[in-house]
């Protein structure tokens, strides 16, 4: 059985974190494989916990939840009403033929579909740059990554980006990642589109692999050299 910790536990972790190491935001990540009703009641309680433990005016960034798309858009609500700033639902790779075999639950039970209704939902009622969405970069040609990050920037949604590192299990009997000239032209595509759609990532810097506040800080300023 996997280890899920208590909200009392998770926020302990975040009090502690914002008292001794200035943590300023929160990023909660979702855990069900099929449907999402199991890891509502699981979020739900970490973002009560929090408010009651930490209080929302404690939390001097933003929190971040990354979901499975739900089938009722009460929860969404739900979400932002507890003190959700910013609401993911990744799809990782845009090409159906690709997500058939490299996301095979998302594209047969949660569904492209869903979705995208849950990040136009979130768009629709909340504003511009507050859903978000994953692409694993490298996984899928440039010309539909292009197509998937297009579509969503103009409906108002973050197409984020979080960098493949091929090491460990292969994609498709793969570990050849694309070459440099792939990531540049993936990096100039999501920062013209968050520029033309006012589109800004959270955090001041990437985490991780995610490279898309990077990206918006050298699109918005061409001369910085320290991008990705």
């Amino acid at each position: 059985m996997p280890f899920i910790p208590s909200p009392q536990d998770v926020a302990e972790v975040v009090r502690y974190a914002i008292d001794k190491d200035n943590v300023d935001s929160i990023q909660i990540t979702g855990g069900s494989t099929f449907e999402a009703k199991h890891e509502e009641g699981h979020i739900t309680a970490y973002m009560t916990a929090l408010n009651e433990q930490v209080g929302r005016s404690d939390i001097k960034g933003e929190i971040l939840l990354y979901i499975t798309p739900p089938e009722n858009a009460d929860v969404i609500d739900r979400y932002f009403e507890l003190g959700a700033d910013r609401i993911a639902c990744s799809l990782e790779v845009w090409d159906d033929g690709l997500a058939k075999y490299i996301t095979p639950g998302k594209y047969e039970y949660t569904t492209k579909k869903r979705h995208l209704d849950a990040l136009e939902y979130i768009a629709e009622k909340y504003g511009p740059g507050k859903a978000f969405s994953y692409f694993i970069i490298g996984l899928e040609p440039i010309e539909t990554l292009k197509d998937g990050a297009t579509y969503l920037a103009e409906r108002g949604i973050i197409p984020s980006a979080s960098v493949w590192m091929p090491f460990g299990k292969p994609v498709m009997g793969s570990m050849k990642a694309p070459d440099v000239e792939y990531y540049r032209q993936a990096k100039e595509l999501l920062a013209e589109l968050y520029v033309k759609y006012s589109l800004e990532p959270a955090g001041a810097c990437g985490l991780n692999v995610c490279v898309e506040k990077d990206i918006w800080n050298w699109a918005t300023n061409p001369d910085n050299d320290k991008c990705c």
